[in-house]
């Protein structure tokens, strides 16, 4: 049985440029999965609404500790511009995991029935043991270092795997300071080494776990 592989691109929301480059990889049936940052000014649910086969999940923004109505409020924003609840969590740079935030996620995505990213085996035996649904495994990459993607997805073990992506295209216009990198992660990802590695895997949704 092949393994099962969610190529997730965050950030959606945060720019046009990075959009762009988000909604073709969706098209060509690379990226599965994407989060929409829900208090950036570039969001245009119909775009997202109209793709196949990719599942639309929230990148929380947080701070060092967030308060549970603050992160709930989010879901509520997303559900109402979407005309639904998101398919799972995530936090920007991965601050739903801080232990300050930690149980308050976890409270909610068990209220609300929605899995949630994890980026260790802790994290992931203390989600399973709430009842919440997360992948069995988590990839993330710069792309400085595409010999170590290539090597790490080849190496997959699990049964269902996590590729985390920040894909796009460069926006001047952008703060933020990862910007230029998105451009070469857009191309890795449509790149035939890259395609041909993913043949071994069944590319899935997040609704798919």
């Amino acid at each position: 049985m092949k393994r099962k592989l969610i190529i997730n691109a965050d950030d959606y929301g945060l720019s046009k440029k990075f959009n762009g480059g988000i909604l073709e990889l969706i098209g060509k049936g690379i990226v599965t999965s994407t989060t929409v940052m829900i208090k950036r000014e570039f969001i245009k649910p119909k775009d997202l609404l109209e793709q196949k086969h990719v599942s639309i999940g929230l990148h929380l923004e947080l701070s060092l500790e967030t308060p549970a109505e603050e992160m709930e409020q989010q879901i509520k924003v997303f559900s109402k511009l979407f005309g639904r609840f998101p398919s799972h969590l995530d936090g920007h740079k991965y601050y739903h995991l801080l232990p300050s935030n930690f149980s308050k996620v976890l409270k909610i995505a068990k209220k609300y029935e929605l899995p949630v990213r994890s980026t260790s085996s802790d994290d992931r035996k203390i989600m399973r043991e709430a009842g919440i649904k997360t992948p069995d495994q988590f990839i993330s990459w710069h792309p400085d270092r595409k010999a170590k993607l290539f090597k790490d997805l080849k190496s997959a073990k699990s049964r269902t795997i996590e590729l985390l992506c920040h894909p796009g295209y460069f926006d001047p216009k952008a703060t933020a300071s990862y910007n230029k990198q998105r451009e070469v992660e857009q191309e890795i990802l449509k790149s035939r080494q890259f395609k041909n590695i993913i043949r071994r895997f069944d590319l899935i949704t997040y609704e798919q776990i």
